[in-house]
Formats: C-alpha cells, sequence, structure tokens
C-alpha cells in the first residue's frame, strides 16, 4: 500500500486574507475618527472665542470695580457682573479643556491606528517575501529532484558526486533562508 503525498498546502493566502480584513476594519475607522475629529475641531473655536470674550469682559468690571466711586447699588451690581463674567469664563474654560481632551484622546487613537496600519502592512510585505522564498524553494527543490534523475536508474554508473554536490547546495539554500529570517528580510 502506497501513501499519498500530502496535498501542497499554501496557508499564507489565509494569513494574508486576515491582514487584508484588519487593514480594511482599520482604515474605516481611521475614516470614522479622522471624521469625528473634524468635528469636534470644529467645536474648540466658538468655545475659545467664548473664554476670550468672558475674559476681557471680567477684567472690564474688574477696572469698573476698581475705579468705582459711586452708589453701593451700583457697586452691588458691578461686583455681580464680575461673579457672572468669573463664573462665565471658568464655564466655557472647563468646556474648552474639555474639548482640548477629547481632541488629544482621538489624535492618540489615531496614532494608534496608524501604527497598526504600518505593522499590518509591515507584516504583509514580510508574510508575502516569505511566501516568494517557500515558493522559490520548492521550485529548487524540484530542479534538483529532476537534476538527481529519476530514482530508476537510466545508466549504469549513477553521479555520486552530482547528489552530494545537490544535498550541498539544498542546505546552503536552506542556510541563506534561515539567515535572511533572522535577519528579518
Amino acid at each position: 500500500m502506497k501513501a499519498n503525498p500530502p496535498p501542497n498546502q499554501d496557508n499564507y493566502e489565509a494569513f494574508l486574507t486576515r491582514l487584508d480584513a484588519a487593514t480594511t476594519s482599520l482604515s474605516t475607522r481611521a475614516a470614522s475618527l479622522d471624521k469625528a475629529l473634524a468635528a469636534v475641531s470644529l467645536l474648540l473655536a466658538p468655545y475659545e472665542s467664548a473664554v476670550r470674550k468672558w475674559a476681557r469682559r471680567r477684567l472690564h468690571v474688574s477696572g469698573q470695580l476698581a475705579r468705582h466711586s459711586g452708589s453701593p447699588q451700583s457697586y452691588t451690581a458691578l461686583g455681580e457682573l464680575h461673579d457672572v463674567a468669573v463664573t462665565m469664563e471658568s464655564i466655557f474654560r472647563d468646556r474648552e479643556q474639555r474639548l482640548r481632551d477629547t481632541i488629544s484622546v482621538m489624535q492618540g487613537r489615531r496614532g494608534a491606528i496608524d501604527k497598526s496600519l504600518m505593522e499590518l502592512e509591515l507584516s504583509r510585505v514580510k508574510l508575502t517575501s516569505s511566501r516568494l522564498l517557500s515558493q522559490d524553494r520548492e521550485k529548487l527543490s524540484a530542479v534538483f529532484s529532476a537534476l538527481a534523475g529519476s530514482t530508476v536508474a537510466t545508466s549504469a554508473l549513477p553521479d555520486r558526486g552530482l547528489l552530494s554536490d545537490l544535498k550541498d547546495a539544498r542546505q546552503a539554500v536552506a542556510l541563506a533562508e534561515a539567515l535572511m529570517e533572522v535577519k528579518g528580510y
């Protein structure tokens, strides 16, 4: 009973497909994040403007309070205006800071996505190179086998030197591939 050799399995395609799926998913997320980042960034300008306006109003009212020489009622009214300006400036400054924090978090996420996309592309290149090396190894092995001849003796004097040279060549190829993998090529 003769055992059939196992079929040549190219499992590189499955890994490349997974890399492509991950790249597509992250690219979609990156596009959505870019749109959200643009929207949040648009919200920042009005809050920055409001902070500046309330700060100017607070400073103006503070100056009025410092130079006040009028009635106690007008001083109380100016004090209330000053308190409102301080409160509003604080509220808008807090909102502005929350938006800045949100933008920072979103930019951090975008950076993480970019890093992952770069790693995926690098993995794809390495996997493709490895696949090509594997295919070249198979072709080289087939060529060596063809040069060695069939298992049926075709001549009365086999070329033992050829078999030794082919074995040395296979070992050299295997060592070169191992070196390339260790060096990251």
